[in-house]
């Protein structure tokens, strides 16, 4: 069988070249910058951009997409070039909330030359380099940090580096060791030899721009990226942090307006579709980032005498000096001479590479970054999944994502591994750990790319694997015989598989992320029943439910079927913790558990149908619902249904339906709490009853 190398699978992924018109702004401080913002949203002129070009595999999309461009002064040396666009960009699992996203980009001024921190995704890069050659001297720029690099970036750092003049080159390149690969591997070969020359530093390692800014670098790495590495100015003790602290969201503001209430859903599902998974390397990474925000009550841990009293004064001065709202430079200057920064990131603004400029919330996000992240350390106790896989253009990692985000919603543990990045032992390592396993390949020249079939190989060498349940998944242009083959080893070999094998073509779509999400939380109910055949049967239970349970059970509601759809993917639901919540406007609460296939269609901003079922007719509806479907079936089979105009199912023998918009969710222990405002109605039959699911016990619907 032909094999297909790393080095090959990095060749694979080609660039695309897309168009864009910049729109630039100079706000000069917060205030400025806020009025800037308002005014800026009523009138700038928004570009039309669109793919002209794609990767080979691919048929070459046209996407109308509306974007725009700022730059954002932070201190007096210190800019953000934000390339934002107000519409989903991409279709992984990550943007799922749909509410845009920005690409952001630092320039930082030194004496006598100028660093630029990242480069943006090839959809903006035009307007990119447009932006950057007004807003500095090309001449003028001589590093380039890289946080993080892919194939979709590198299309914007070409550019760059073809738009700086003969003379000032080569660009210096700071990166980790695995972007330093991935640039050699990458780039044309004269195009590196005349243009740049790539430094690899390690952790601790600085940078000195004069003027007093000597960047420092920490390496974060995790599997999802590798080369991850944040860099922190001492001088305006800013902290950019690539991908870590992210979100997919554009908003009037550049910086985090509004706080945990307005980012907070956004930050939390970047986190659990990107982070979630590797939690261990997450936590690793943390811990490399001791972040303390300026002006924030200190820890007394390992004070004494005299510290403990610069402590207090610390703290005292952090009252007076934190509602003055000052610029970041200003209250770096400040927080230098009452914080003692040996042990610790002094952090005036968090700075990522999505999302917000992260100012007034980053001691609550620092803490909730570190709290959700242990949490998904314990769920590795209850039972670990291991995702294997590998990625040409990005669509089977998509696709991987989709499928982590589905165990960790049925409250286990994931751990994902890109074979690009590891050997065979730590593929074993992990498999042995785990209770069930699944594993992923693009398809290249009709076969898998060797680091999977190696892995494949591990995995069918292991005897104990055989026990374990597992799945396999893939994306192709053509063919897709790697999936076929994964396939045929695993059954000849005797495993069982806990899903039907996911084939997609292309790029995913809603549909195919939202039968991936269902297919992990299928592997991960497979994985909890094996582990429950050792406890209590569920009748045993039932006679042994507290006092208190069989109290809570006597707490009915309404029965009812939620229906929800995305795009071309949709899903449904029996429900009947439903209960009004508001008069005006007219809202409702609907609780959802967590690991609900629907759960992801009903998102802030999402529509959805809920159907009153009523007495005596609810029987075969239910029955249906009721019923085990496979990841992506259709859940009304042949109930007779209409759609609504939110794109939503209507029972024709429901009572009543109600198209509502979810406006926000509460997290309820292993159910979501969703607050949805009604925005139309209608009683299709005044006769009958509602429908009430009574119980027996409050632990189990």
């Amino acid at each position: 069988m032909a094999a297909v190398s790393s080095q090959a699978l990095h060749n694979a992924r080609l660039l695309s070249c897309p168009q864009a018109s910049p729109l630039l702004s100079r706000p000069r401080s917060v205030e400025a910058q806020q009025q800037h913002s308002r005014k800026l949203s009523r009138v700038c002129v928004r570009a039309t951009k669109a793919v002209v070009s794609a990767p080979a595999q691919e048929p070459a999309p046209l996407e109308s997409k509306k974007t725009y461009l700022r730059l954002v002064q932070l201190t007096d040396d210190t800019f953000s070039l934000r390339d934002q666009s107000l519409e989903r960009l991409k279709f992984e699992v990550e943007y799922g909330l749909k509410a845009g996203t920005t690409d952001n980009s630092y320039i930082i001024k030194g004496q006598s030359c100028t660093a630029l921190i990242d480069v943006p995704d090839q959809t903006f890069t035009k307007g990119h380099v447009d932006a950057l050659a007004q807003a500095i001297s090309m001449e003028s720029l001589k590093y380039l940090v890289l946080g993080h690099i892919s194939p979709k970036r590198l299309q914007t750092l070409i550019a760059i580096g073809d738009a700086i003049p003969e003379n000032a080159l080569p660009l210096q390149v700071y990166c980790s060791n695995p972007a330093a690969v991935q640039l050699t591997s990458s780039l044309p070969e004269e195009y590196k030899a005349k243009v740049l020359s790539i430094n690899v530093v390690k952790s601790g390692e600085t940078l000195d721009l004069g003027n007093g800014h000597e960047l420092q670098f920490i390496l974060t790495p995790t599997p999802r990226w590798p080369d991850g590495m944040c860099t922190y100015d001492p001088s305006s003790q800013l902290l950019f942090t690539q991908k870590l602290f992210s979100a997919h969201i554009c908003t009037d503001t550049d910086f985090d307006v509004g706080g945990w209430e307005v980012f907070g859903e956004h930050w939390r599902f970047f986190y659990e579709c990107m982070l979630g998974p590797v939690s261990k390397q997450a936590d690793a990474a943390l811990r490399k980032l001791p972040i303390v925000a300026q002006f924030s009550p200190p820890s007394y841990a390992g004070k004494a005498g005299v510290d403990v009293i610069k402590a207090d004064i610390q703290y005292v001065l952090s009252g007076l000096l934190s509602p003055l709202n000052l610029s970041i430079g200003a209250s770096a200057v400040l927080a230098k001479t009452t914080t003692d920064s040996n042990k610790e990131l002094v952090v005036s603004a968090i700075c990522p590479l999505h999302g917000p400029i992260v100012r007034s919330s980053v001691t609550e996000l620092v803490r909730e970054y570190r709290a959700w992240t242990q949490e998904k350390i314990k769920q590795i106790d209850d039972g670990l999944i291991a995702v294997i896989y590998a990625s040409a253009y990005g669509n089977t990692a998509a696709l991987a994502q989709a499928i982590s985000r589905g165990i960790s919603k049925a409250g286990l543990g994931v751990e994902s591994l890109n074979t690009e990045d590891c050997g065979i032992e730590e593929v074993s390592a992990l498999v042995r750990r785990s209770n069930a396993f699944v594993i992923g390949s693009p398809t290249l020249a009709g076969h898998m790319p060797t680091p999977i079939q190696n892995a494949l190989g591990a995995i069918l060498s292991d005897t104990t694997a055989r026990t374990k349940p597992c799945g396999v998944f893939g994306s192709f242009g053509w063919s897709g015989e790697a999936v076929d083959e994964m396939e045929q080893k695993l059954k000849d070999a005797g495993f069982s598989f806990a899903f039907p094998a996911i084939r997609c073509k292309f790029k995913p779509t809603e549909a195919t992320l939202q039968t991936c999400e269902e297919s992990g939380t299928d592997i991960a109910q497979t994985v909890k029943r094996a582990k429950l055949k050792t406890k209590e049967s569920v009748a045993q239970q039932y006679v042994l439910a507290s006092s208190v349970e069989q109290a809570a059970g006597r707490v009915v509601g309404a029965l009812c079927v939620l229906s929800a759809r995305n795009g071309d993917a949709e899903s449904a639901m029996l429900a009947s913790w439903v209960s009004q919540a508001s008069f005006l406007p007219p809202g409702l609460t609907v609780a959802v558990a967590k690991e609900r296939a629907v759960e992801s269609l009903v998102l802030p901003g999402a529509s959805f149908v809920l159907n009153v079922l009523g007495q005596g007719k609810s029987s075969a509806i239910s029955r249906q619902l009721l019923k085990p479907f496979k990841p992506g079936e259709p859940r009304f089979g042949a109930l007779e249904t209409k759609e609504a105009s939110n794109g939503g199912k209507i029972l024709t023998d429901a009572i009543a339906w109600l198209e509502c918009t979810v406006q926000s969710r509460m997290e309820a222990g292993d159910h979501w709490l969703l607050y949805a405002v009604v925005e139309n109605g209608e009683l299709q039959d005044a006769k009958s009853l509602t429908a009430v699911h009574h119980r027996k016990t409050g632990s189990r619907y």
